[in-house]
């Protein structure tokens, strides 16, 4: 049996950018659609002690590095929260003003004109709080006391009830209408119709001052926060599974931290930065010196490099470049960048080894000075400028067929000739210099499509008396009755195996008969697919974690809802 192996990544590196117009502390970053990132309010305090909180604005250019004043809010903000709403304005809500007030007004940011109006008030005062856009284009503010909507058409918000969440990252959009927020263990709520429904809970402890991030496999990230004491951190991370409703513990972090910044890299890793480690509640002053990085495929926390500056309170801001802002915090104007470190990966699992003959993914920042698509059934070597050089264990170089570049990833087919062992990738005219990236290829490396929500990228078909197809979508429940049903997955990876017998499929822990594993049908160079059949064992199962084994390798694991 062959033995999957991976090749450890070195960690990325934190770079100076241009510092913000004033020291900043508890402000918040917008990414506007055109590029720019909108930072806005903080507190600050000077060389005389006086601390004040800031009505000021500032805009961040990617592309010269530098931070220019914008319009002033109607309303001095800490603590309070920003989100881009669909027509590309900024929605600015609650938050702690002067002498400890709390203001329960919000205004909106025109980057057109630069300027903040005012706009609807909270149905009750709100800091250090979360928002979420839902896809109508509202806005749902969780935090203490209560959970409500915002209806940017009116500016009105509304009440949808009461809420124990607190911290600025307490709540994750998981999908439409969808939300978990991590208060006392987690809760899982449905809007819809402006109104709220409880749908499940997971017991745990309370949670504040923590990160809830989304991860690319649908599940929750929950890191850090405060302990049971106030000046107590803690290094715990849970998981929480919204198909299953569990929370569940995942490797603990390199440091204590509360107060920090959680954010998703593009290829599923998470950036972890900043924070208090509970020393700085003596001091004043934070002793964490390096980020870390989550990788979802281990559950575990390893060193992101040493930042340029210790901060608590300041933001993270993932740019369309595949770079992290990283802005202000523990009374500095400084910013930084975040380059992460070139990181290969099957285009399926989001994880290695890869193999020959299969689609992969390469991830990074400045990798293509623009975004282009090839057709998939006629790759080219070069695209937008961009060609990937691989070199194999035999030291044999080759072009690799591209299918997709941008300034953060770069999709290819690993050649069917590639032999296994380590290999190295180098960006061929990237807009800025990058180093190699190291893989190891293995003969087979079993992958699974999955949507964001981590249900399996398949179709059903369902046999009917009179010889017809019906396809089913995998997106809706699969409902089983007297009549055959297949399903069909997307991999890749998979078509060297040895033989179709030692292929196997589990769908809740039942084993379903594999009938198909290889090239999928329309030619398209590295997608495979595997055909099953649902087997009268699965009704009523409901929604169940699919995991394809391939010569004694397992893939990742997939989510189908079968009734």
């Amino acid at each position: 049996m062959s033995v999957p192996s991976a090749v450890a990544q070195s960690p990325g590196k934190f770079i100076d950018t241009g510092n913000m117009t004033t020291p900043r502390t508890g402000h918040t970053a917008t990414l506007l659609k055109d590029g720019r990132v909108l930072i806005t309010g903080g507190a600050h305090t000077d060389s005389l002690g006086k601390s004040a909180v800031l009505a000021s604005a500032e805009l961040y250019d990617p592309s010269t590095g530098t931070f220019t004043p914008t319009g002033e809010m109607t309303t001095a903000r800490q603590w309070h929260s920003a989100t881009l709403l669909p027509d590309g304005r900024v929605l600015i809500v609650g938050g702690l003003s002067e002498a400890r007030s709390f203001p329960s007004s919000s205004e909106v940011y025109d980057p057109v004109t630069g300027k903040f109006t005012r706009s609807g008030n909270m149905t009750a005062p709100h800091y250090w709080h979360s928002a979420n856009l839902l896809s109508n284009g509202k806005v749902l503010i969780s935090g203490t006391p209560t959970l409500e909507l915002y209806d940017p058409a009116s500016g009105i918000f509304t009440a949808l009830g009461p809420s124990r969440a607190y911290g600025s990252e307490n709540a994750a959009l998981l999908t439409d209408g969808l939300v978990a927020v991590a208060d006392r263990g987690v809760s899982l709520y449905s809007v819809n119709n402006d109104s709220l429904k409880l749908v499940g809970n997971a017991p745990g402890r309370q949670y504040s001052f923590h990160t809830t991030t989304l991860l690319a496999n649908g599940k929750v990230l929950i890191a850090g926060g405060e302990g049971d004491a106030y000046d107590q951190t803690i290094n715990e991370a849970s998981i929480y599974d919204p198909h299953s409703g569990t929370l569940e513990g995942t490797g603990l972090m390199l440091f204590s931290r509360d107060g920090h910044t959680a954010t998703l890299l593009p290829g599923g890793h998470v950036l972890i930065v900043g924070g208090y480690d509970g020393d700085g509640y003596d001091t004043g002053v934070p002793s964490l010196t390096h980020g870390e990085d989550y990788d979802p495929s281990t559950g575990s926390f390893t060193s992101a490099g040493a930042l340029v500056n210790l901060r608590d309170g300041n933001t993270a801001t993932l740019l369309p470049d595949g770079s992290v802002l990283i802005a202000g915090g523990t009374e500095t104007a400084a910013a930084e960048l975040y380059i992460p470190p070139l990181r290969a990966a099957s285009s399926a699992s989001l994880d290695g080894p890869l193999a020959p003959a299969s689609l992969a993914s390469l991830f990074g920042s400045r990798l293509a000075a623009a975004t282009e698509s090839a057709d998939p059934l006629v790759q080219p070597t070069t695209l937008g400028g961009i060609s990937l050089r691989l070199v194999d264990s035999s030291g044999a170089a080759t072009l690799v067929p591209l299918l997709y570049v941008s300034p953060s990833q770069i999709n290819f087919e690993v050649p069917a000739g590639t032999l296994p062992g380590d290999v190295t990738l180098e960006v061929v005219n990237a807009p800025a210099q990058q180093p190699q990236a190291v893989v190891h290829v293995d003969r087979i490396a079993p992958g699974l499509f999955a949507y964001d929500d981590n249900t399996a990228v398949a179709y059903a078909l369902r046999f009917e008396p009179n010889g017809k197809q019906t396809v089913l979508s995998v997106r809706n429940t699969i409902v089983l009755n007297d009549r055959p049903v297949y399903l069909v997955l997307y991999a890749t990876g998979i078509r060297n195996r040895s033989s179709v017998v030692n292929v196997q499929c589990t769908i809740g822990g039942i084993g379903i008969p594999v009938e198909y594993a290889g090239p999928e049908g329309s030619g398209i160079p590295g997608l495979d697919q595997v055909n099953i059949e649902l087997a009268p064992a699965l009704k009523g199962l409901g929604v169940a974690n699919l995991v394809l084994t391939v010569d004694g390798i397992p893939s990742n694991t997939v989510s189908v809802d079968v009734r």
